[in-house]
């Protein structure tokens, strides 16, 4: 059967990013079950960014990682109720929480570490001889200077 969204070309990019991605989800979802480890795919950014940084509000993780602060609500959350995060009210500022990680995630960070830098090693070999993360950030870039909601008008414009 034919894949449709490779049919589409460029207006199949976004659909084949999701499902690129959901895969690469749903996989690291199956590893952590068979591997008996209790986090989610997504969660290792926070883990490594916390790790690194120290304590941070939502808002300091949601605009180091790039990600929408209700997604990173959502995560942090998760990662609280499965007692991966403490959570403590910033002194200056009572409506901000400050999260760390918790003993129980420092104490599962070697273990965790060892597995996110077998996956890594396991990209960079599925990525051997392609230049896929500089393509990557050059999309990135490029989208960032002028979007697609900018890009599709000024198209749209060229044709009145």
């Amino acid at each position: 059967m034919k894949d449709f969204a490779l049919e589409l070309g460029c207006l199949g990019f976004t659909m084949r990013l999701k499902r690129l991605a959901d895969a690469l989800i749903q996989d690291g979802k199956r590893m952590y079950k068979e591997l008996g480890v209790d986090i989610e795919p997504n969660w290792y950014v926070i883990f490594r960014l916390l790790k690194r940084e120290g304590e941070m509000s939502v808002t300091e993780i949601s605009e180091r990682i790039g990600m929408a602060h209700p997604s990173v609500i959502a995560l942090t959350n998760k990662m609280m109720k499965a007692g991966y995060l403490s959570s403590n009210q910033c002194t200056d500022d009572s409506r901000r929480r400050l999260l760390n990680l918790s003993d129980k995630a420092l104490e599962a960070l070697p273990q965790l570490e060892e597995i996110w830098n077998a996956g890594e090693r396991g990209v960079i070999n599925a990525l051997e001889g392609t230049n896929t993360m500089e393509i990557l950030s050059l999309i990135e870039q490029r989208f960032s200077e002028k979007g697609f909601r900018e890009r599709t008008i000024e198209e749209l414009n060229k044709n009145s």
